[in-house]
């Protein structure tokens, strides 16, 4: 039978394999979401360790992500491949980010004509970035540097097009933030309760 001391320590154990477990099994969502809580806090190197793991299974929202850090860090032909990668599988973030390099010719031959095939299908998938893009194009024209033509009435469809999904983005922004958070302060509470229990298990086992 086991003494005070070894039961808490075995408590102990169950619960930490259970909070492993829970971390194991939480889905593809949960761990996006929290791979840009840190993205969005500008811990980096957290949120990159979650975007590989998950691009390395094929999610596209990741191999996205991770072209855009590999972009801002200069791994210019990395970024484009996990962006050819998800583009091809239509993401449309990636196509985005395609888009750029094209345009930019960082990574690969630069080429205004599929940096412009690009954007439109990306912004054909209600990326909002990508409609931007194509909202100034129109209204530059030729100058933008995508060799589109000067047409205010584009211009004005990319701009309707622009406002709702600006708030429906930032909605799901703040709604992601909210249920990381909310996560965060379950699993703080649980720790909180263990440390409560293993308190008072020590407590009762010194008294005997």
């Amino acid at each position: 039978m086991m003494d005070a001391r070894h039961k808490v320590t075995f408590l102990i154990g169950i619960f930490a394999f259970g909070l492993l477990s829970h971390a194991a099994l939480a889905d593809t969502s949960e761990e996006m979401a929290r791979a840009n809580y840190f993205y969005n806090r500008q811990q980096i190197v957290d949120a990159v360790i979650i975007f590989k793991k998950l691009a390395e299974e094929n999610h596209l929202p990741a191999q996205a992500r991770l072209g855009e850090i590999l972009d801002y860090t200069e791994a210019d032909e990395d970024a484009v491949g996990w962006f050819i990668m998800a583009a091809a599988q239509g993401d449309a973030n990636a196509a985005y980010g395609l888009a750029r390099m094209y345009l930019s010719g960082e990574g690969i031959k630069k080429d205004v004509d599929q940096a412009a095939f690009w954007f439109k299908y990306a912004a054909g998938k209600d990326n909002l970035n990508a409609i931007k893009v194509l909202e100034d194009a129109y209204r530059k024209g030729p100058t933008s540097g995508l060799n589109l033509p000067l047409d205010l009435n584009q211009a004005q469809i990319w701009e309707a097009k622009k406002l709702p999904l600006e708030a429906a983005q930032k909605k799901l922004e703040d709604e992601e933030i909210a249920a990381f958070k909310k996560k965060a302060e379950e699993e703080r509470a649980a720790r909180r309760k263990a440390d409560e229990e293993f308190a008072k298990m020590n407590a009762q086992g010194q008294k005997k």
